[in-house]
């Protein structure tokens, strides 16, 4: 891992963001799409977002990357790839994927979510790239570098949990919005909201889970002089 070039490794995660996308507006991805759509998204947020599909075949991806002369050793460090019994193969497969930027909005990882329907109890709702170098979920916020400007203007900025839920919020023309990806909140976490905004509100899911995060997460802005606000939903 040490030795993974950040280079190399942003233009794999940007080929991949590209395939991605491309796939999403194919007929394969037509499915996803209109999921996103009942969920109060549309064309223009999903391009805004660089949101797109893997598909079920679990060598598309691969395939790709080696066709574009890509180290197996690259491939494997940086998360999007595996080798099993069955070779080198995809590690993402018929999910909505989400890309993750660092603060000066380079991709440095996906969250590819679930869509059809499937039991969480048998498959995870979201997979997360592995960390790497530059992948570190405990630094990263999704959606800080395109929000940083307007919470600088507004001089707030709202914390969410999750991708979804920030989306939808922005669809709305509420935009000042960065969020966790359902991570603990961390002392870096709290440092980079401390940069963009003194106005700090939490906004995190009803459930018990998003309780105990809200205690967590103001706890930790507290510590570094911040006295958030806290918008508590209700459960579902």
């Amino acid at each position: 891992l040490h030795s993974f070039p950040t280079r190399r490794s942003s233009d794999l995660y940007d080929i991949a963001s590209k395939f991605y996308q491309n796939n999403i507006n194919t007929l394969a991805g037509k499915n996803a799409k209109e999921y996103l759509y009942e969920r109060g998204f549309d064309d223009t947020l999903i391009k805004k977002f660089m949101i797109g599909l893997s598909l079920t075949n679990h060598e598309l991806l691969t395939k790709m990357l080696i066709n574009k002369k890509k180290s197996y050793n690259d491939m494997l460090k940086s998360g999007l790839i595996v080798k099993n019994d069955y070779g080198y193969r995809d590690i993402y497969s018929n999910r909505i994927m989400f890309p993750i930027w660092d603060v000066s909005g380079k991709v440095v990882g996906f969250s590819g979510r679930i869509f059809n329907g499937e039991d969480t109890k048998q498959v995870s709702k979201y997979i997360n790239t592995k960390e790497t170098p530059i992948f570190k979920k405990g630094e990263l916020l999704y959606n800080y570098h395109q929000a940083k400007s307007i919470c600088r203007q507004k001089n707030s900025v709202i914390i969410m949990e999750g991708q979804l839920d920030l989306i939808r919020t922005v669809s709305i023309g509420i935009e000042n919005v960065i969020a966790t990806m359902g991570t603990a909140f961390t002392k870096e976490h709290a440092l980079l909201v401390k940069k963009i905004a003194k106005n700090v509100i939490i906004c995190f899911d009803g459930d018990d889970a998003g309780g105990k995060a809200t205690i967590s997460c103001g706890n930790e802005l507290e510590s570094i002089g911040i006295i958030p606000k806290i918008v508590r939903l209700d459960d579902g």
